[in-house]
């Protein structure tokens, strides 16, 4: 991959792939203590004013556990306004803070928590920023965990938030789809150890679509 010589953004391109951009460590801090996870970022520049970051945070505890201490606003640090919608996370200061000493807009391409029973993956969608969307995701998979896990009784050891029928036949609801763009509280990905073939999960209708074609929108870059 080359990297541009002359540019007329004041962003030091080289040190970015060298993954030293300024405030990285902050920010990896500032996750591991709110998100009580070892954490890893790794830097892939977009070009000379975006920077894409992949994150993974690695929890010695499990999915019930997490949600147990999310719903008691003690994980994430998510801060509310007085209407009671999020105005803040570690994520939004965090980013901000790098754009600020860089000089260039650092977006989550994907962030993933790799928990003790399961490993949940978000990925970007167009015009759709994950750490605008994060509270919401994370409190879909509370409300829905009874559903996703067939009543408690199977725990799927990766999520997949969101995935993207590949066809308008694929699934039942596609007619709901129709000229849609996805979000992330449509559709995940499940995967079950004793089963060979993924499911999908219908977050709106809290059902499972047992299928195991589908289109990860992580590719929509």
């Amino acid at each position: 991959m080359s990297i541009r010589k002359k540019t007329s953004h004041p962003i030091n391109l080289k040190a970015l792939y060298n993954g030293k951009p300024k405030g990285l460590d902050a920010l990896k801090r500032s996750l591991e203590r709110d998100f009580f996870a070892e954490t890893t970022i790794a830097i892939h520049p977009n070009s000379a004013t975006k920077v894409d970051l992949v994150i993974h945070l690695d929890c010695n505890f499990g999915l019930t556990e997490s949600l147990f201490h999310l719903n008691n606003g003690n994980w994430g640090n998510f801060q509310y306004s007085i209407s009671g919608s999020v105005c803040t996370s570690p994520f939004h200061s965090g980013l901000l803070e790098l754009k600020n000493e860089n000089g260039v807009v650092f977006e989550i391409k994907e962030l993933s928590f790799h928990l003790r029973d399961t490993s949940i993956i978000i990925s970007r969608l167009p015009n759709c920023e994950i750490q605008d969307n994060l509270e919401s995701i994370l409190d879909a998979v509370s409300a829905n965990f009874v559903h996703f896990t067939k009543g408690l009784t199977k725990m799927p050891y990766e999520i997949f938030v969101p995935v993207y029928e590949e066809t308008e036949n694929c699934f039942s609801c596609s007619e709901r789809k129709h000229n849609k763009k996805p979000d992330y509280l449509e559709f995940w990905g499940l995967y079950f150890e004793d089963e060979a073939d993924s499911s999908i999960y219908d977050v709106q209708n809290k059902t499972i679509i047992e299928q195991s074609s589908f289109f990860l929108l992580n590719q929509w870059g």
